[in-house]
């Protein structure tokens, strides 16, 4: 029994889903790390000698067997030279369109995600806030996309960090910029201090999930650290999901069969056999109507079996009148090659009056 579903019957919504993670600076097996990069020339660039970054464990054979260095630790060694133009190079490059701030300052190239070349906060300027500047290092930390997803939500970035004698509370304001939530106010006006207390720490690239701590000053060491004097960091990840609905219509008279194997006189749909057993009728039953029921013996060395008998064809005497009415149970969905792709269970199988139409909304997500 099946019914096409019209082109007009069939939904399919878009909408995004949150969920928040929160990792620890010793969390970096996870593929969350605290990386510094550092300016310098990149002249004879040599991995012996370069300074790096190493987590995980150490493997002393794997170094003593003169294996690569990038498998002396568990989860790898980062270099901070190749780091810092990395990120300089994808993020804090300059283009030549005029910054709103300054004729003289130029827009970064890099413009993804929901960073903005308009000024946030409802704000006609930037005030004294340079959103992006990259000195001669920065502090990067990395989230996976398994976690983040699509990209990071914007205004859901918090990083704690016991660097300091202070924990520092950083906050995302959901334009790829990074502030010190100690000093919101003078951030969301745009009137730092005279130290840069309210300015710009750094940035959040939500897309690739990488956060950027540039500020050199009191904030050196965040996401650096490790012990009791290391960092967190939460963000929601976000995922696109479907929701689909397909509304099946039950017209008069249609549906009417059941599927239902107690309909059946006797025995109840196909017997599958075991290949190698044999069967005798039982004629020893009281009740005339199960006088075709079977019993499965063992197999004998020499016995005539079959895998299969056809099922009955006589029906129980209460199906056979006008009052009779089926009962709708599960409504399955499936392809052009009629293929089970899914199934809705009714909470209480729902009577299928043959003189009344009934409909039935189908919703799952994806």
């Amino acid at each position: 029994m099946f019914k096409d579903i019209s082109p007009d019957d069939r939904s399919i919504k878009e909408f995004k889903t949150y969920k928040q993670f929160t990792f620890t600076n010793s969390d970096s097996g996870s593929g969350v790390f605290g990386l510094q990069g550092v300016s310098g020339s990149h002249h004879n660039f040599n991995t012996g000698s370069a300074a790096s970054q190493s987590f995980g464990t150490f493997n002393e054979a794997s170094q003593s067997l003169g294996h690569p260095w990038d498998t002396w630790y568990s989860n790898g060694t980062f270099f901070k030279l190749p780091l810092y133009y990395q990120i300089r190079n994808s993020y804090y490059r300059y283009d030549t369109i005029p910054n709103p701030k300054s004729t003289v300052t130029r827009y970064p190239i890099y413009s993804g995600g929901n960073w903005s070349r308009k000024h946030p906060h409802g704000r006609e300027s930037w005030g004294s806030i340079v959103p992006r500047e990259l000195h001669s290092t920065a502090n990067v930390i990395t989230i996976p996309r398994q976690f983040f997803g699509e990209e990071v939500k914007p205004y859901s970035v918090k990083i704690l960090d016991d660097s300091t004698d202070v924990t520092i509370d950083l906050r995302d304001d959901g334009h790829g910029q990074l502030y010190d939530y100690a000093y919101s106010s003078s951030f969301a006006a745009g009137t730092p201090d005279s130290d840069r207390s309210g300015s710009c720490i750094g940035n959040v690239f939500y897309e690739h999930g990488i956060v950027t701590i540039t500020d050199t000053g009191s904030y050196y060491n965040v996401g650096l650290a490790t012990g009791s004097d290391g960092f967190s960091v939460q963000f929601q990840a976000t995922n696109t999901a479907c929701e689909y609905e397909y509304m099946c219509h039950v017209e008069e008279y249609q549906f009417n069969g059941t599927t239902n194997p107690s309909i059946v006189v006797g025995r109840s749909g196909s017997i599958q056999i075991p290949q190698g057993a044999r069967y005798i009728y039982n004629e020893s039953l009281e009740n005339p109507q199960y006088e075709n029921t079977i019993d499965l013996v063992l197999p004998a060395a020499s016995s005539s079996y079959q895998l299969s008998y056809s099922a009955g064809t006589e029906y129980q005497n209460f199906s056979t009148g006008s009052e009779f009415g089926t009962y709708i149970t599960n409504i399955g969905l499936y392809n052009d090659e009629n293929e089970l792709l899914a199934i809705s269970k009714l909470s209480n199988p729902i009577k299928n009056d043959k003189d009344l139409p009934i409909s039935f909304l189908v919703r799952f997500d994806s």
